[in-house]
């Protein structure tokens, strides 16, 4: 026997070569597929592990794709076989490491030949391939297959170029967004711009000690999240407020908003604008509470002269600051004074509907009862607020807030810090491009679908095609990758699955992964929790790690039955109930 074949990590030899595509026959005195080197066993066999085949000056790294018998398929697949009772190896060829230097670079230079010996990959040959967590790395995890070695992405392109993490529902997917935002904070990233729209509240008990975390319906005050619903089109403002078509309305609602507008840039100092330039849509502050004054007015306004509609008969002004409606006398009968205004009833039961959204507690967080300050731009103070400050994640938690006004308020907030990145200088300070801003996206597929509102559709496509330039990047978390759209995944430079189970999305994901490791995405539906399949430009191969456990871990584990064998009791829902029906606390009263 010659000193190659005495070598504790020889494997086997090359027997098939087809571009990249190598099939290795396994030595016949390998026990089984898992040798043993340096007292522990090597996961030779496991999809997604790596070989090493000596080339010379460099060594070829190969993953793992398919493991056979030639017997029981050599029939089907006559290309991989080797000969009939033979074990063997399907490798992708993904790169070298050059022996005297020991770094790693994507691509292969030569081939292998017939009988050249595969090697299994040490720990020493995947550190050369796998770096640690430092200046540019965030650790996310460790090999699936050598739990030593440490597997950090590469920040730069994990957060300008896009990134997604997918997975089903229990496979880890939270846990793991959280594991990696924690890596960020714990190493040294203290000024980094990571804005998580959280719509369930699973991610402010995980990121509390790191993060600015604000909520729609938090008790505190400081801790609220605002998001001005003046940012919003008036038509979104009506349909978040009234929660239902508006009909005619609509267009006299947009002409009071544009009226109110204007009126607001008109007195606020710090608004340098024509007001002939203001439209129903522009970004200028006004009080909501005018405009449903207005139409709560005409709606019901009775006159004394039939067709006059200065003659009104008014008994009670009321009061738009304090929402009380104003009441006039009511109209006679058989063509007597008073008579119905010229627009009586024209709007239905739309006042009365914007009055109810405007006292409903859920819907606070849009400002609808507030008067804008004419001062300061309160923009300003809501951009800081978004971004978390000085601290480095904000986490926006929109749990208890429907699903339509929380798609609004999302597409209003990463819209603006989009519009705010684009215009920011490369050399000032600001967000963008002096400071790259991520956003993390959870439950992606309910804003980019098709069925999405088009406020937050288009401004998360708007940032998946054209963020990269600006310095706004976007991480997408779903798990159902089938429902978003082939622009924001096919933007997506770095890509984390999970288990999944659902064969339309691992149909997606396949699609999605580089045609030499498609293969690998055959293991989908069969990873553990907590374990993934990592690939794209923000790490040097692709992996298949195990996923840290985030400490402390978000909300986002399975509940207990332990209460089902405590004392049988009724329930408290009696605060739960008033909270869903928009009730204040005296606090807020």
């Amino acid at each position: 026997m010659t000193a190659p074949d005495l070598d504790p990590t020889r494997i086997g030899c090359v027997r098939h070569v087809l571009g990249a595509r190598v099939t290795v026959e396994l030595d016949p005195d390998i026990a089984g597929i898992a040798p043993v080197y340096r007292g522990r066993l090597q996961s030779v066999g496991q999809i997604g592990s790596l070989v090493r085949i000596p080339q010379g000056l460099v060594d070829l790294i190969a993953t793992v794709n398919l493991v056979g018998i030639a017997e029981l398929s050599g029939a089907q697949n006559p290309s991989d076989a080797v000969q009939i009772g033979e074990r063997w190896l399907q490798v992708q060829l993904l790169g070298e490491i050059n022996r005297a230097s020991r770094q790693f670079r994507r691509g292969v230079g030569s081939y292998p030949g017939l009988d050249d010996v595969v090697h299994f990959a040490t720990p020493e040959d995947l550190r050369a391939v796998f770096p640690d967590a430092d200046a540019e790395h965030v650790r996310i995890g460790a090999l699936a297959a050598a739990e030593e070695i440490p597997v950090a992405l590469e920040a730069s392109p994990l957060v300008i170029r896009h990134a997604a993490i997918v997975g089903s529902t229990g496979a880890g997917k939270t846990s793991a967004v959280a594991s990696l935002l924690q890596g960020f904070v714990r190493g040294g990233w203290d000024a980094a711009n990571i804005v998580v729209i959280d719509p369930h509240g699973e991610y402010g008990k995980a990121l509390e000690e790191c993060a600015s975390v604000r909520s729609v319906l938090a008790e505190q005050e400081e801790s609220r999240l605002r998001v001005p619903h003046w940012a919003l089109p008036a038509r979104d403002i009506l349909h978040v407020f009234v929660g239902a078509p508006a009909g005619s309305t609509t267009k006299r609602f947009e002409e009071f908003v544009t009226e109110e507008r204007r009126a607001f840039a008109a007195s606020a100092e710090w608004l340098a604008l024509d007001p002939a330039a203001i439209t129903a849509d522009s970004p200028v502050p006004f009080d909501l509470r005018k405009v449903w004054y207005r139409l709560e007015y005409e709606n019901n306004a009775t006159v004394g002269a039939k067709g006059d509609d200065d003659t009104v008969c008014l008994i009670e002004a009321g009061d738009a600051g304090s929402l009380k409606p104003p009441a006039f006398k009511a109209h006679a009968q058989g063509g007597a004074a008073p008579y119905q205004g010229s627009m009586f009833g024209k709007h239905g039961r739309i006042p009365e509907l914007l009055r109810l959204g405007l006292l409903d507690g859920r819907l606070d967080f849009f400002g609808g009862n507030r008067e804008p300050e004419p001062d300061s731009d309160p923009l300003v103070d809501s951009v800081h607020e978004w971004i978390g400050g000085t601290a480095p994640i904000s986490v926006l938690n929109f749990a208890g807030v429907s699903a339509e006004a929380t798609e609004m308020a999302i597409g209003v907030i990463i819209n603006l810090l989009f519009e705010v990145a684009v215009r920011t200088p490369a050399d000032a300070e600001g967000i963008g491009r002096p400071s790259p801003v991520l956003i993390v996206l959870e439950e992606a597929h309910r804003y980019l679908s098709e069925g999405a509102n088009s406020l937050s559709r288009e401004a998360a496509n708007r940032i998946a095609r054209e963020g990269r330039k600006y310095g706004v990047g976007l991480f997408l978390v779903t798990q159902r990758p089938s429902e978003l759209p082939d622009t924001a995944l096919a933007q997506c430079g770095t890509l984390i699955a999970l288990r999944l189970t659902n064969s339309s999305d691992q149909g997606k994901i396949k699609a999605a992964l580089p045609d030499n490791i498609a293969g690998l995405a055959e293991v989908l539906p069969s990873l553990r929790t907590g374990e993934a399949l990592i690939s794209g430009e923000a790490l040097v191969l692709p992996a298949r790690a195990l996923v840290d456990r985030p400490d402390p871990a978000p909300m986002a584990e399975d509940p207990s039955l332990a209460a089902w064998r405590t004392d049988s009791r009724l329930p408290d829902v009696a605060s739960v109930l008033a909270s869903w029906r928009g009730a204040v606390g005296d606090d807020d009263a």
